[in-house]
């Protein structure tokens, strides 16, 4: 599991990826906490019947999302908090991992300071944590083409 935050200048730039460019559109999103005026619980499970297209997937991805998020958090008052739980689709999932279910990038906002970590979930139980490094790597690759600078915990 990699744990990482973004503090200071870093913060902005974060959020300018993430809100306004299109870094993260083909990531999946699981759920959504925010809280600004009120407390919003998003989850990101496809309504089928919504939807004109015929794929094959269960999560919404970010760029579907998006823009719905933005117009909840314009204004000059910063959310209290605002957490994001993303997921590779199973396509990509599959490609690089026999025995991964799920690969997740958990974001979370709050203090001026982002905070995040990665997780896999495992098919069949095993101590291997073969999965968990691909991801870190996929991740840590992932911010530095975006030119994201994260600290990572040790």
């Amino acid at each position: 599991m990699l744990v990482f935050s973004i503090e200071d200048d870093n913060v902005k730039i974060f959020m300018q990826k993430l809100l306004k460019e299109e870094a993260f559109d083909k990531l999946e999103v699981r759920n959504i906490a925010l809280e600004t005026i009120v407390k919003y619980e998003i989850l990101g499970n496809i309504n089928k019947d919504y939807l004109q297209e015929d794929e094959n997937r269960y999560f919404v991805k970010w760029k579907e999302l998006k823009p719905y998020i933005v117009s909840l958090i314009k204004g000059n008052i910063k959310p209290k908090l605002f957490k994001i739980v993303f997921s590779l689709d199973d396509n990509t999932v599959n490609s690089l991992c026999d025995n991964a279910n799920a690969m997740f990038l958990n974001i979370m906002y709050q203090n001026d300071i982002i905070t995040g970590t990665t997780g896999t979930s495992q098919k069949a139980f095993s101590l291997d944590k073969k999965e968990d490094k691909i991801l870190e790597d996929i991740i840590l690759r992932f911010f530095q083409k975006n030119n994201i600078k994260i600290k990572v915990e040790n």
